[in-house]
C-alpha cells in the first residue's frame, strides 16, 4: 500500500510534468475532518456493544447516535452524509437491537445494486454473529435459485435483502406468499436513496406505496430508515419517495465521521480525455498507487483498459476492467482482488460507484465530469476509505458542463450539491401501478396509500385501456389482467421494445421514447461490450432486430420537433421575460441520422429516415421572448434563431448543476414564433412521458440557470461556438443555426443586464376567462374590494408601455369590504391577491383594467378583466369624454391629494423602503374607495375644469344599477 508521501509526490509531479503541467488548471486541497461522537440513549445492549468492539468501533459518531435514537422512537429517518461515514450502522444497529428484543420482528433491506446486496448481507450477518444472534439476513433477488426463493417465502429470516425490482415483481405481485413476513414487518431500509430519481425513482415511489398498503392490510406499519449520499433536498426527496412527511429533526444531514485529507486535481487535456486518463492510470499504478478510473461508458472502459495493458504489458495482471455485463462471479472476484490488494488498478463504469467494500484506494481518476456533484463526490469517495490521504483527478471532456467545472473551480468546490428529483404523481407511471395494486388486492377509491381519487388522470389512462374496472357499487377497482407486474419496467416510462439478435436472443430493450432515436434502422447499438447494427424497427411486434457489427463509428439521430401547450399551470415575471410552466405535447420526427467516427467524432455522413412521429405528453417550462428583445438582437446584427437555439443548448447543458439528472433526461426546443403564445420561446421539458419533476425544479430556479448560461458563454474562449459552450451532442438539427454572441446578448437582455429599446404599444394576446361569482339580490350590497398596486420598474426600463407585464409587482393593497380592512400583498403573495379578487362580487380600481391587470397578467393566465369590475377612471372618461387623474378627482371631491407618485414608488422599492411604499399604496386605495362611496351616495363626483370652475361628473354606482350592469 502506498504511503501519503508517495501520493503527494504523484500529485506534485502532475504540476511539473512536461506532458501535463500546462493542462493542470487547478489543485484543491481539502483538509482532514475530525470525528464528532454521540451517545445513544439508552445505551446499546451488551451484545451489540461486543459486536461493535469486534469491528474496532468503540463509540458511535454523532449522526449515528442521533439517527439510532430517532429510529428507536418509531420515527422515519433519512441520513444524508458523505461516502464512508458509517451509514450502515445507522440502519443495522436499530434493526439488530429490535431483533434481540423481539425475535419475530422482520425488516426489508433494499439496495439498487446486486453487489451491494452481497456486501451488506456479509456485513450485517457478521455484526449479528458477534451480537450472539447468528445469521439474520438472506438475499432474495433475481439471482436467487427458485428452490431457495420458495424456502425464503415459507420461512423468511428476520432480514430480507432485495431490490425494488424484486419487491415489485416478486413480493407485491404475490402478497399471500409473504403474509408471514409482511405481518411482522417493522423496518424498511433503503440505501442509496439518491439513486431513486427520475423515471426509476417515480416508479419506486409507487412500488413502496403498494408495499405499505399490503403491509397495512396485514397489520403492520414499518418505519423507514433511509440513507443517501449528500443531496440538496434529503427530506423533500424522502417524502416524495415514501409518501410520508419528514420533519426537520428526522433529517440527519450532519456528519460526525472523520475524513482524511484529499487533493482534487482538475485537468483540461489538449487531446482526448480517455487518452490522458490512460496515461495517468499507467503512471499511478506504476508508482504503486492503488487506483480506480471511472468512465462514462462501457466502450471507454474497454478502450482504456486495452490501451493501458497493451502499452504496459507488465501491468496486465495488475489492472482490470469492470462493467455491467460481467458475470456475478467475475465481478465478485475483481472486488475481492481489489480489497485484498492483488489488483492495483481498475477501470470501471458507474457500477463501482456505490458503497461496495473494495478496500483502501489511493487515487481516483474521473474521465469526464460525472454529470453531478453527487456522482463526483460519490466516486471520489471510493478512495481514502482506510483513513489515509487520497487524491481525485478529474480529466475534463470538451462539452459545456465539463468546461464550466474546469473554468470555475472556486465556484464548483463552494457550490452545494444538487437536488434529487422524482415525480410520485406522474400519471403515466401511476396508471401502471394502480393496475398492479388492483391485481394484488382490490383497490378502494380512497385507498390510503395509492388513492385512485387522488390520481384522476392516471385512472383515466388505465380505464381507457381496459386495464382498470370499477365494481358495481363504484367503490373499488379491479383489473382483468393477470400478473400485470410483468409488463411494467421500473427503469422506463412506457412499454418497452425487445432488442433481438439474428439468433432470436433478446439482448436488451428500449422504452418507447428512446427507440426512435437509438433503435432506428442503421443505428449502432452497444450492449455488454458488443456492437450491433439495427436492421429493422418492428413497431407492430414491438421488436428491434439487430445483427453483430464491428464498427468504428457511432450514430446520432437528427429530428424536427414541435410542441403544443396543453395547459398552463403557472407563470411569473423574471427581469425582462415571463417564465411559464405547464403540460406540453411534444411531437418529434426522426428524419435522419449521422455516422460519426468513434475516435474524434468526425462526421462521416448523413442518412435519411422515414419514421412515424413520436408524440408524448410531458411537463415543461418555457420563456417568452418579447418582440422588443428580438428587435434588440437584430439591430445588433445577431441571428435571432441562432441566438435562441444556442441559449436552449446551453441551458440544457447547465441544467444538471441544479437537479440530479443527465442532459439526456431533458429536452428542449426553440421557436421563433409559437402559434399559441404569439411570441418566440425557449422550451425545456422532461424527456419522458408525464414528466418526472425536472422542469418543475427548473421553473423555480430559472434565474440561477440563466446566470450560469451567461457565465459559460462569457468565459468560453471560442469565437463562434464550440462543444464547450453552444454545441450539443444531442441536437436534432445538426447544431444549425447557432449564434454564440447572440445567445450571450439574449441572456443579458432577459436578465435585465442590458437595456431594452422602447417600442410602440400593441394588443396583448387574449387570456383565459374566470367565471364571475353568482350575483345576489338587487337590494343587497355587493361584497366589493378596492385595490391598487405599485411596480418594481418603470415603463422605460422594460422596453415601453407595450411591456407593462414585465414591470413586476412591488406591493399591492386591497380594501376588503367583507372584512372591512386593508390587506397588503408582496410579490410572492400575488396569487393570494388574485384568488381574493376572483371571490369578490365587485372589484374596484382606478385605471386597473388597463394597467394593474396588465401587470398581474405576468402571474396568471386568467383574464382578470372578465371579473365583475368597476374602473372609476374609465367610468368618468365615458361620462366626460376625456380622462381625469385620481389626484384631480380626489382634490375636488374629497379635498384630499395623493401622497406620492409612481416614480417615487419605484425609488422607494429600490431603496428597500417598503413601509413608506405600502403606506403610499394604501393611501391611493383609500382615495379610490372614498371616491366610490361619495359617488354612490351623491350620484356625482367633482372636478375643476381649465378655467378653475368646479363641475359635477354624473355617476350611477347604486347597488341596483351596478347589479344590472354586471348581470
Amino acid at each position: 500500500m502506498a504511503m501519503s508521501g508517495e501520493l503527494k509526490s504523484f500529485v506534485s509531479s502532475l504540476k511539473r510534468s512536461h506532458r501535463l503541467a500546462a493542462e493542470v488548471v487547478h489543485v484543491e486541497d481539502i483538509a482532514a475532518r475530525e470525528a464528532a461522537y454521540g451517545e445513544p440513549d439508552p445505551p446499546l445492549p451488551p451484545g451489540l456493544v461486543r459486536a461493535l468492539a469486534a469491528q474496532g468501533v468503540e463509540r458511535l459518531y454523532s449522526h449515528q447516535a442521533t439517527a439510532l435514537n430517532l429510529v428507536r422512537a418509531g420515527r422515519d429517518v433519512v441520513t444524508a452524509t458523505p461516502t464512508a461515514s458509517g451509514k450502515t450502522l445507522v440502519y443495522a444497529l436499530p434493526v439488530l437491537e429490535r431483533i434481540l428484543a423481539e425475535p419475530s420482528a422482520t425488516a426489508l433491506f433494499l439496495f439498487p445494486l446486486k453487489a451491494l446486496e452481497q456486501d451488506q448481507m456479509s456485513a450485517l450477518n457478521q455484526l449479528a454473529l458477534h451480537a450472539g444472534l447468528g445469521p439474520v439476513a438472506d438475499i432474495y433477488d433475481g439471482d436467487t435459485p427458485d428452490g431457495r426463493r420458495r424456502k425464503l417465502r415459507q420461512k423468511p429470516p428476520p432480514v430480507i435483502i432485495s431490490n425494488p425490482d424484486m419487491v415489485h415483481a416478486a413480493i407485491c405481485a404475490f402478497p399471500s406468499a409473504w403474509d408471514n413476513f409482511l405481518s411482522r414487518l417493522k423496518y424498511i431500509v433503503i440505501d442509496e436513496v439518491h439513486a431513486y430519481r427520475g423515471v426509476f425513482g417515480s416508479h419506486v415511489a409507487s412500488v413502496l406505496r403498494r408495499l405499505l398498503r399490503l403491509a397495512a392490510k396485514r397489520g403492520s406499519r414499518p418505519s423507514f430508515v433511509l440513507s443517501s449520499a449528500t443531496i440538496a433536498n434529503p427530506g423533500e426527496h424522502a417524502e416524495a419517495l415514501t409518501g410520508r412527511p419528514f420533519a426537520p429533526e428526522q433529517i440527519i444531514d450532519f456528519c460526525g465521521a472523520p475524513a482524511a485529507g484529499r487533493s482534487f486535481v482538475l485537468v483540461n487535456p489538449s487531446g482526448a480525455a480517455s487518452t490522458t486518463a490512460s496515461y495517468l492510470l499507467a503512471q499511478a499504478v506504476g508508482q504503486g498507487l492503488s487506483t480506480i478510473c471511472f468512465t462514462k461508458s462501457r466502450i471507454h472502459t474497454e478502450l482504456i483498459h486495452t490501451w493501458v495493458t497493451r502499452a504496459h504489458p507488465e501491468l496486465k495482471g495488475l489492472v482490470a476492467g469492470y462493467r455491467a455485463g460481467f458475470l456475478p462471479e467475475e465481478r465478485r472476484g475483481i472486488e475481492t482482488d481489489l480489497a485484498a490488494g492483488r489488483l492495483a488498478g481498475v477501470v470501471t463504469t458507474s457500477a463501482l460507484e456505490m458503497g461496495i467494500d473494495i478496500g483502501g484506494l489511493d487515487l481516483c481518476i474521473l474521465v469526464g465530469y460525472p454529470g453531478s456533484q453527487i456522482n463526483t463526490w460519490q466516486r471520489g469517495g471510493r478512495v481514502g476509505r482506510a483513513g489515509r490521504d487520497s487524491a481525485v483527478v478529474l480529466v475534463g471532456g470538451p462539452d459545456a458542463l465539463d468546461q464550466w467545472v474546469l473554468s470555475h473551480p472556486a465556484e464548483f468546490f463552494a457550490q452545494p450539491v444538487e437536488a434529487a428529483v422524482l415525480d410520485a404523481a406522474n400519471p403515466q407511471i401511476v396508471a401502471q401501478h394502480l393496475v398492479c395494486a388492483a391485481a394484488e388486492e382490490p383497490l378502494a377509491v380512497d385507498d390510503e396509500f395509492l388513492p385512485p381519487v387522488g390520481h384522476p388522470e392516471a385512472v383515466r389512462l388505465a380505464m381507457e385501456d381496459g386495464k382498470l374496472l370499477l365494481d358495481a357499487a363504484g367503490t373499488r377497482y379491479f383489473t382483468p389482467r393477470k400478473r400485470p407486474q410483468r409488463l411494467v419496467d421500473l427503469r422506463g416510462a412506457g412499454e418497452s421494445l425487445a432488442i433481438v439478435d439474428h439468433k432470436g436472443t433478446v439482448v436488451g430493450s428500449f422504452d418507447g421514447v428512446r427507440v426512435f432515436k437509438e433503435g432506428h434502422p442503421g443505428a449502432v447499438y452497444l450492449h455488454r461490450g458488443r456492437t450491433y447494427l439495427v436492421k429493422e424497427l418492428d413497431l407492430e411486434h414491438r421488436k428491434v432486430r439487430v445483427t453483430p457489427l464491428d464498427a468504428d463509428y457511432y450514430t446520432r439521430a437528427r429530428s424536427d420537433k414541435e410542441t403544443e401547450i396543453l395547459e398552463e399551470t403557472g407563470r411569473r415575471p423574471v427581469a425582462n421575460f415571463l417564465v411559464r410552466k405547464g403540460r406540453l405535447k411534444v411531437t418529434e420526427v426522426v428524419n435522419g441520422y449521422e455516422r460519426r467516427r468513434l475516435s474524434g467524432g468526425d462526421l462521416m455522413g448523413v442518412y435519411p429516415l422515414e419514421l412515424p412521429p413520436l408524440t408524448f405528453e410531458t411537463v415543461g417550462l418555457w420563456m417568452d421572448i418579447e418582440d422588443v428583445v428580438r428587435r434588440s438582437l437584430e439591430r445588433a446584427g445577431r441571428h435571432f434563431m441562432g441566438s435562441i437555439h444556442a441559449l436552449e443548448h446551453v441551458a440544457i447543458a447547465m441544467f444538471p448543476l441544479f437537479a440530479l439528472c443527465d442532459r439526456g433526461d431533458i429536452g428542449g426546443i426553440s421557436i421563433p414564433l409559437h402559434p399559441q403564445t404569439g411570441k418566440a420561446g425557449v422550451f425545456i421539458y422532461d424527456g419522458v412521458p408525464g414528466g418526472v419533476g425536472l422542469a418543475e425544479r427548473g421553473y423555480g430556479l430559472i434565474e440561477e440557470l440563466l446566470e450560469k448560461v451567461e457565465e459559460l458563454l462569457a468565459t468560453c474562449d471560442c469565437e463562434e461556438g464550440c462543444p464547450a459552450c453552444v454545441y450539443s451532442p444531442k441536437c436534432g438539427s445538426g447544431n444549425k443555426p447557432l449564434d454564440k454572441l447572440g445567445a450571450l446578448m439574449l441572456t443579458r437582455l432577459l436578465l435585465g443586464k442590458l437595456p431594452l429599446e422602447e417600442a410602440e404599444p400593441c394588443a396583448a394576446p387574449a387570456p383565459q376567462v374566470i367565471a364571475p361569482p353568482p350575483v345576489r339580490s338587487r337590494e343587497h350590497p355587493l361584497a366589493y374590494g378596492v385595490f391598487d398596486l405599485e411596480t418594481q420598474k418603470l415603463a422605460n426600463q422594460v422596453g415601453g408601455w407595450n411591456n407593462i407585464h414585465l414591470m413586476r409587482v412591488s406591493v399591492a393593497v386591497l380594501y376588503d369590504s367583507v372584512r372591512d380592512e386593508f390587506i397588503s400583498y408582496s410579490e410572492d403573495q400575488v396569487l393570494d391577491l388574485i384568488k381574493r379578487l376572483s371571490e369578490l362580487e365587485l372589484v374596484i380600481g382606478f385605471n386597473h383594467m388597463r394597467f394593474d391587470y396588465q401587470v398581474l397578467s405576468a402571474y396568471t393566465a386568467a383574464d382578470l378583466r372578465s371579473l365583475p369590475n368597476l374602473d372609476l377612471m374609465l367610468d368618468v372618461q365615458q361620462s366626460l369624454g376625456h380622462r381625469l387623474s385620481l389626484d384631480a378627482l380626489a382634490g375636488a371631491t374629497l379635498g384630499a391629494a395623493k401622497t406620492a407618485d409612481g416614480l417615487q414608488a419605484v425609488d422607494w422599492w429600490n431603496q428597500g423602503r417598503l413601509e413608506e411604499l405600502t403606506a403610499y399604496c394604501q393611501a391611493d386605495v383609500e382615495l379610490t374607495r372614498d371616491l366610490f362611496l361619495r359617488g354612490q351616495e351623491a350620484g356625482h363626483l367633482l372636478y375643476a375644469n381649465r378655467d378653475g370652475q368646479c363641475l359635477r361628473v354624473p355617476v350611477d354606482w347604486s347597488w341596483p344599477s351596478l347589479r344590472e350592469r354586471l348581470a
